[in-house]
C-alpha cells in the first residue's frame, strides 16, 4: 500500500504555526488581564463581586478536594518533577548541556513569576481588600497557576506525551487555576494571568531544553521501514 506524500516527498504534518497558537493566545490573555487589573476594568470588578461575601470556608469535602488539586502548582513538587525528567533526558542524550539548560530555565521561571508578583504587590482576597502596589503581598499573578502551566507542559514534552495525555495535562493545569480561586487564595484575574504567564514560560522551556536529537541513520531507516510495514 502506497502512502500519498506532499511536495518534497515528506508526509504532511502539523503546520509550523500550530505549536505557537496556545502560547500566543496565553500571552494575549495575560497581557489583557494585566491591563484590565491596572485599569480597574470589568474583570477586576468581577473579582470584587465574586468575593463580596468573603473567602469560602476552609472546611468540608469541597475544600479538601481543591486542596488536593492545588498541589499540582506547588513549585517544589512540579519543579522537582521537571528536574528529574531533565536529568533523565540529559543522561539519555549524553548531554550535560541539556541539564544545564533545564536548570537555567527552572531558575529563570521562578524568578520571572516572583518578579511579577513583587512588581504588582496585590493583596489577596483574605485581606478583604483589593489593592495594588502594597508591600508584603504577592497575589498577582498566581504562582500556583503559573508554576503548574510552566512545569507540567515541559514535563509532558520531556515524557513525549501523546495527544491524549497532553489534553489531560492541560485539564490539570486549568484545574489548578480554578483551585486557587475556589480556595480563596487568589482573585480570578490572578489565576488567569498566572495561567497565561505559565503557558508562555512552558513554551520557552520546551525551546530551551530542545527536542531529542535525530536518531542514527541505521535506527532512522529501521523506524521508517517499520512504519511502512505498519501502514501496509
Amino acid at each position: 500500500m502506497q502512502v500519498l506524500r506532499s511536495g518534497g516527498g515528506r508526509l504532511p504534518g502539523r503546520t509550523p504555526w500550530r505549536p505557537l497558537a496556545l502560547p500566543l493566545l496565553a500571552a494575549l490573555v495575560a497581557l489583557a488581564t494585566t491591563l484590565d487589573v491596572l485599569a480597574g476594568g470589568l474583570l477586576r470588578h468581577a473579582d470584587d463581586r465574586i468575593f463580596a461575601g468573603g473567602p469560602p470556608p476552609r472546611t468540608g469535602a469541597w475544600h479538601w478536594f481543591w486542596r488536593t488539586v492545588v498541589n499540582g502548582g506547588q513549585y517544589w513538587l512540579v519543579g522537582t518533577l521537571v528536574t528529574v525528567l531533565a536529568l533523565l533526558t540529559a543522561w539519555r542524550r549524553r548531554s550535560l548541556w541539556t541539564a544545564v539548560r533545564a536548570g537555567i530555565w527552572l531558575l529563570g521561571t521562578e524568578a520571572a513569576i516572583r518578579a511579577a508578583q513583587l512588581a504588582f504587590a496585590r493583596t489577596p482576597p483574605r485581606t478583604g481588600a483589593d489593592h495594588l502596589f502594597t508591600g508584603g503581598y504577592l497575589s498577582f499573578p498566581s504562582g500556583h497557576a503559573a508554576n503548574s502551566a510552566a512545569c507540567l507542559t515541559v514535563a509532558a514534552a520531556l515524557l513525549h506525551a501523546t495527544r491524549r495525555w497532553r489534553i489531560a495535562v492541560h485539564a490539570l493545569i486549568a484545574a489548578v487555576a480554578v483551585a486557587v480561586v475556589a480556595l480563596g487564595y487568589h482573585w480570578p484575574t490572578d489565576a488567569l494571568a498566572g495561567w497565561g504567564l505559565g503557558v508562555v514560560l512552558g513554551a520557552i522551556g520546551r525551546a530551551v531544553i530542545g527536542p531529542d536529537p535525530d536518531p542514527p541513520p541505521g535506527q532512522a531507516r529501521f523506524r521508517a521501514s517499520h512504519s511502512r510495514r505498519s501502514i501496509a
